[in-house]
């Protein structure tokens, strides 16, 4: 029996590969260990089960490994994988499955999600924190927060960040350009341990940072979608073409399927993007877009 954190099984007739997905959090210096311990255990199904190719790709906090089989090999490679004692120190990982309908009903009995992970698991109470560099005249900022997807939403998180920091024509960068400051504002998501993170940066000339921090809040106060509704429907848009990219190979969708999962963004966003984007309700972006400043907030003094 396999026990994996999530599971994703998405059958795709595109290519007569199958494409694993396997997703762990880790810090950098596991990711050597990992792969070690998978390419020892992949050897365990012999020569004519090996991959026709491997891939890593680390993230913040995590890394995801995908590799491309034939469909006899899926199965027992999977298995030899999953099952290897010297995985176990990095626990049950996030698995994503691309292929025929036949190998994955072949996997379906051999997998068992472990109860209540369908979300990432627990997240620890995260405080706040800043830090802050100069140099020639510029500071920058970094505050780091909870992600507040698990609270609000995976669809509503992913279109506020869309709305106000990830996409042209977003509120804050654009509220920056006019406030006539010379500063550059950017937001990322990220793991600090077991925590999904989101990260705000300013790079602003001295002594600026603060008053561009302040000019972020007082842009997104009270926000309503009623009063931004271009806005809104330009960042689903946006939200839509971002997600659906991961639609353009096997081997993509399988990543991003492990990626979004084991990142605590939510592999469903990717399994079913459009309806997931287009039934965010009004309140949960409303939600979202305060959660995400939050920490800007908490830094500042003004929760």
């Amino acid at each position: 029996m396999i026990t994996t954190r999530r599971y994703f099984g998405q059958v795709d007739r595109r290519s007569r590969f199958t494409t694993v997905s396997m997703g762990w959090r880790t810090a950098s210096d596991g990711v050597p260990r990992l792969r070690d311990a998978v390419t020892r255990a992949g050897e365990q199904s012999g020569p004519a089960k090996q991959p026709v190719s491997v891939t890593w790709t680390p993230g913040d906090g995590a890394v995801v490994m995908t590799a491309t089989l034939p469909e006899v090999a899926a199965r027992s490679w999977i298995e030899d994988v999953m099952n290897t004692e010297q995985l176990g120190i990095f626990g049950d990982p996030v698995l994503a499955v691309v292929g025929t309908a036949s190998v994955l009903e072949d996997l379906e009995g051999r997998l068992s999600e472990r109860k209540g992970a369908v979300s990432p698991p627990p997240q620890q109470a995260f405080r706040s924190t800043m830090k802050q560099t100069t140099a020639q005249g510029f500071e920058q900022t970094f505050i780091i927060g909870q992600d507040p997807a698990a609270n609000v939403g995976f669809a509503a998180t992913f279109l506020a960040i869309c709305l106000i920091a990830g996409g042209p024509g977003t509120l804050l960068p654009d509220a920056i350009q006019k406030s006539g400051y010379q500063a550059i504002l950017q937001a990322g998501r990220g793991l600090q341990g077991a925590t999904a993170t989101v990260t705000w940066q300013v790079i602003a000339s001295r002594p600026n940072g603060s008053a561009v921090l302040e000019t972020a809040l007082s842009t997104v106060a009270g926000f309503s979608v009623a009063e931004h509704l271009e806005a809104v429907e330009q960042a689903r848009e946006f939200a839509r073409t971002n997600l659906n990219r991961a639609w353009q190979s096997p081997l993509e969708l399988a990543r991003s399927l492990a990626h979004y999962e084991v990142m605590g963004w939510g592999g469903e966003l990717v399994r079913n993007p459009d309806t997931a984007v287009d039934h965010v309700a009004p309140a949960a972006i409303e939600q979202a877009v305060e959660s995400l400043v939050r920490p800007i907030k908490e830094i500042l003094g003004r929760s």
